[in-house]
């Protein structure tokens, strides 16, 4: 990622900071904090950075659910902002995954959520990620697979940004040779899914303000057909909620 890339993307993030954890309403924080602290083997005082941590849900869902001292890194001030108002115990920092500002093998775990399909240099965070780990740390990702993302049901209403979210979204074969190229030993995937449903509302409230990234590339054409389909099911459904489950997968690179 370009540090003129950053700041453009940093000024979008913070546009919608205020709103952002209205797209995430329903996650199972609990499970993520844990899932994390089982497959990094984290213990107390251990220390964890939350890379792209944006309003800190995950950084201090992992430092409550494992003791660990945690780190938010982010770069939209905007998004930092409200993370520092979910937590005083978390140090938050500006930055980006290519230039990480710590020390050579002071990490224990390099956490990040739904954040390397935003990274431009993707090998250049991981080898970023390889120098800030100690000898045995461990990198938890959480991403979408490419399976996973051809049985998303946001793109039965608006497939037209599917195609780019499979462009964005790295494949299992592209992490792993980006942490091989890195010098981790072994790369992990760990595939879940949730049963979970949200209202027609909050569906489109999503869409239009685009709380989630994936809606940035849509058309004006694409998102109002894509509502007034929603619409239409909310009509012939008698108010429904949509079925839209959690597709989760959790990439573990260990050095």
């Amino acid at each position: 990622m370009s540090r003129d890339y950053s700041r453009r993307s940093g000024k979008e993030f913070s546009r919608i900071a205020s709103e952002y954890d209205k797209g995430r309403r329903g996650e199972d924080l609990e499970l993520w904090g844990n899932e994390t602290r089982r497959l990094a083997n984290l213990e107390e005082e251990d220390l964890v950075l939350d890379l792209g941590c944006g309003t800190g849900l995950y950084t201090v869902a992992i430092g409550r659910e494992s003791d660990a001292l945690m780190c938010g890194m982010d770069p939209a001030v905007g998004m930092l902002g409200q993370a520092r108002e979910k937590s005083r115990d978390v140090h938050w920092f500006n930055g980006i995954g290519e230039w990480l500002p710590v020390r050579e093998g002071l990490l224990d775990c390099i956490f990040s959520s739904q954040v390397w399909h935003h990274i431009q240099d993707k090998q250049g965070t991981a080898d970023e990620c390889g120098r800030a780990l100690k000898v045995d740390g461990t990198v938890v990702i959480r991403t979408i697979g490419h399976r996973q993302l051809h049985d998303k049901v946001v793109f039965k209403y608006f497939p037209e940004i599917k195609q780019n979210q499979l462009d964005v979204y790295p494949s299992d074969e592209e992490f792993t040779a980006y942490f091989k190229n890195a010098g981790f030993s072994d790369v992990e995937f760990h595939e879940y899914t949730e049963e979970r449903y949200q209202t027609v509302e909050e569906f489109i409230e999503i869409a239009t303000k685009k709380l989630w990234s994936m809606f940035r590339p849509i058309t004006e054409e694409g998102l109002r057909k894509g509502v007034e389909d929603l619409r239409r099911y909310y009509d012939e459904s008698g108010g429904a909620p949509v079925r839209n489950d959690e597709m989760i997968t959790l990439v573990v690179p260990r050095k």
